[in-house]
């Protein structure tokens, strides 16, 4: 089972998670598949029922019973613009059809030299190539 993606959202800070129940019930009242919607929302052709079912889909699929997501969705769309809705809605389908972010690139602090990641040179500079070069005419 996929892990819950937390997010703090207008509502406030839940679980969110679109497991096949919460997918197939997105698809009914969206009349849209998950990546067919996420592609709606982003390109800014979404209507109001896309967002608010993907976040009470969501909710649902985080731990929260369908009457307590859906007075949490009413309520927060009652309190805030509509677009506020818009990244959240993404982040939840997108940790559905993508799962969770990769770990970022790079170390989580600086480097410190080891014999196994650095070359033994005295200089710091490379070795002198061996190589013999033809005299400059």
């Amino acid at each position: 089972m996929m892990e819950a993606l937390v997010l703090i959202w207008p509502g406030g800070e839940h679980a969110f998670r679109l497991p096949l129940a919460q997918l197939e019930l997105l698809q009914q009242k969206t009349e849209a598949g998950p990546e067919f919607l996420l592609n709606r929302i982003n390109l800014g052709q979404w209507a109001a029922t896309d967002l608010f079912e993907t976040v009470r889909a969501g909710l649902i699929g985080g731990g929260l019973s369908a009457v307590e997501a859906q007075a949490r969705v009413v309520a927060a769309f009652e309190r805030h613009p509509l677009i506020e809705f818009k990244v959240p809605a993404q982040a939840i389908l997108g940790h559905a059809l993508y799962g969770p972010p990769d770990d970022p690139v790079g170390e989580p602090g600086p480097v410190t030299p080891t014999p196994e990641n650095s070359e033994k040179t005295d200089s710091g500079s490379s070795a002198p190539s061996t190589a013999s070069q033809p005299p400059l005419a």
